[in-house]
């Protein structure tokens, strides 16, 4: 029987591979994403866009019953819609701080409870929530987006002591920084929000750090990492990748809170 696969965020980046891999080794992907004419690139016989907005939970719903009606069952959720707000604490906006949970957070939550109806019934299913690195760390001027993928990783651990018995699986695949446009609309929208001259250095520093992002790896290596998984009869429980990711969270293990927040400073250099 063929594998049914949904995938949010599909238009571009990790969720674009995502569903072309899955495509490629024989799911039927639901590939999810705002932009229409993006989804339609990626049109193919075992791709099937569905355009929608994560924070529309009727869209979601009906989305799901679509895919019910049409193919009967559903084996993969691949949640990794999502975008980064940067900015300090102070200055952004309480709206832009509820718009980026109601995005990284909430439009996760509503494909879960829309999809495990479904994998209770059926008594199998792999839910896939992409948090990042920040999920376990977090640094100046990332506050709100890593608190974003701290709930995300919180919830996830919640969720699979909630349903390992009933035959779905939960994983976590945290991502570093990968070549993708994440940094540039990252940036576009910290453009967006006024700071005052004291926090120059903090965005600065940013920028310092996300600078490496053209010669990260490619998007392809979190999409082959997401295959594994929900291939495997016994999934990660949590997998971050690449390099960057497992060393800082040991980095922060290791040092401690307060020699990792002078090593973060030293590098970003505030």
């Amino acid at each position: 029987m063929q594998r049914i696969a949904l995938v949010t965020g599909a238009s571009s980046g990790i969720g674009r591979a995502t569903a072309g891999l899955l495509a490629q080794q024989g799911f039927y992907v639901f590939a999810m994403a705002r932009r229409e004419e993006r989804l339609e690139q990626i049109r193919s016989d075992n791709i099937e866009p569905l355009p929608l907005d994560v924070t529309d939970i009727a869209a979601v719903n009906a989305a799901v019953a679509h895919v019910i009606a049409t193919k009967g069952r559903i084996d993969v959720l691949v949640n990794n819609a999502g975008y980064g707000q940067l900015g300090t604490l102070e200055c952004v906006s309480v709206e832009a701080a509820h718009r980026q949970f109601e995005v990284n957070v909430f439009g996760y939550a509503h494909f879960i409870q829309a999809v495990l109806p479904h994998m209770r019934e059926q008594r199998s299913g792999c839910i896939v929530n992409v948090s990042s690195v920040l999920g376990k760390i977090s640094l100046p001027g990332f506050g709100w987006y890593a608190a974003s993928k701290h709930a995300v990783e919180a919830l996830s651990e919640s969720l699979r002591g909630e349903v390992k018995a009933l035959g779905i699986d939960v994983v976590v695949i945290a991502p570093g920084l990968i070549k993708t446009e994440f940094a540039e609309k990252e940036f576009a929208l910290l453009e967006t929000v006024q700071h005052p001259p004291v926090y120059r250095k903090i965005l600065d520093g940013l920028r310092r750090l996300l600078a490496g992002e053209p010669q990260a790896p490619g998007p392809e290596i979190i999409a082959n990492a997401i295959l594994k998984a929900v291939t495997r009869s016994i999934p990660p429980v949590r997998h971050a990748l690449p390099w960057d990711s497992k060393a800082a969270v040991i980095s922060r293990w290791l040092l401690g809170a307060r020699l990792f927040a002078w090593a973060v400073r030293k590098q970003m250099r505030i």
